[in-house]
C-alpha cells in the first residue's frame, strides 16, 4: 500500500513499512498485502523480524483495535511462521489499555520501539581504536551481517542469509561491518527508500558492546549513502538500548511503537 505522509508519525510508519518491504520482498515463499488500515510483510522465513503486520490506521479505537489484531491473526494463521504486530501508540484513540486490549487476542509485548529521525548528523565521534570498517562485497562479507545481528539478539538468522545475505540484494544499498582483530564484530547498513536513508540492522557483538562501535559504522553507512544520493533525512526504529547513542548523533523521536507477537510463538523464542 502507499501510505500518504501527514506528519512525522506517519513518515515513521510508511518508512517501516518501506524497509521491510525492501528486505522481505524477494523471499521465494514471501506474501505481501496491503489492506487499507493493516499491511502484512511475510518473509515467511522462520524469523519474527522478517514478518510483521504493521498498523497503519490512525485515531483507532478500542473496539477497533481488537478487530485489526484478530484480522492480522486471521491472515498468519495460515503462514507456519512467528510474526510481530507492529502497534504505533500514537495512532491509538484516548482513554484505553492497547496491551490488555491485544492480550484479548493472543498477542503479548515482546519490544519498545522508537521511530527517529535526523535530517543532520552531529559531528562525527573519534572511531575507536582497532575498529577496521569495510563494506562486504561477497556473499561471504554479507552473511557475516546476520551473524553480528544473530550473535546481538540472541536468535539465529541463519536462514535470512538467503534473503538478504547475498550480495545482489545490497547493490542499491549500503551495508557496512566493522572487524575487531579480523573478526565482524559490529554492522549497520542504510537501505534507499523513496525519500530517506533507513538504517537499519545495527547491532554489535556482545562481546565488543559500549565501545561506540555501533556509532562508527552508522556514521559510515551514512557517508557512503550521502556521497551517492545526497545528504537525504535518515529514519530508524530504535531498541531501547540503542535510542540514547542515536539522540547523542542528533537523532529525534517521531513515534512511539510496540512490537506484539502471538504468545505461542513468543514462549518458544
Amino acid at each position: 500500500m502507499s501510505l500518504i505522509v501527514h506528519d512525522d508519525v506517519d513518515l515513521s510508519i510508511r518508512q517501516f513499512s518501506q524497509a521491510w518491504r525492501l528486505m522481505c520482498g524477494g523471499a521465494p515463499a514471501g506474501s505481501l498485502a496491503g489492506g487499507e488500515d493493516v499491511e502484512y510483510v511475510f518473509s515467511g522465513l522462520p524469523i519474527p523480524f522478517f514478518n510483521v503486520a504493521i498498523l497503519t490506521a490512525r485515531g483507532i479505537p478500542a473496539d477497533q483495535l481488537k478487530a485489526y489484531a484478530r484480522e492480522a491473526c486471521g491472515w498468519a494463521s495460515d503462514k507456519g511462521v512467528p510474526w510481530m504486530f507492529l502497534l504505533t501508540h500514537e495512532a491509538l484513540g484516548p482513554d484505553y489499555d492497547a496491551a490488555a486490549v491485544l492480550d484479548d487476542c493472543q498477542l503479548a509485548p515482546a519490544m519498545p520501539l522508537t521511530g527517529m529521525l535526523a535530517e543532520r548528523l552531529t559531528l562525527p565521534a573519534n572511531a575507536p581504536s582497532g575498529l577496521e570498517l569495510s563494506v562486504p562485497v561477497d556473499d561471504t562479507g554479507c552473511s557475516a551481517i546476520l551473524d553480528v545481528n544473530g550473535a546481538a539478539y540472541g536468535m539465529d538468522f541463519g536462514p535470512a542469509k538467503e534473503l538478504i545475505g547475498m550480495s545482489s540484494f545490497w547493490a542499491n544499498h549500503f551495508p557496512v561491518i566493522g572487524a575487531v582483530r579480523g573478526t565482524p564484530a559490529v554492522t549497520a547498513s542504510v537501505l534507499m527508500t523513496d525519500s530517506c536513508r533507513y538504517v537499519a540492522l545495527v547491532a554489535t557483538d556482545p562481546t565488543q558492546q559500549r565501545r561506540g562501535l555501533a556509532d562508527a559504522a552508522m556514521r559510515r553507512a551514512l557517508e557512503l549513502s550521502g556521497a551517492v544520493y545526497g545528504e537525504r533525512p535518515t529514519v530508524l526504529h530504535a531498541t531501547d538500548a540503542g535510542r540514547p547513542v542515536y539522540e547523542r548523533m542528533g537523532y529525534r523521536t517521531i513515534s512511539k511503537h510496540t512490537v506484539f507477537m502471538d504468545k505461542r510463538f513468543l514462549t518458544e523464542h
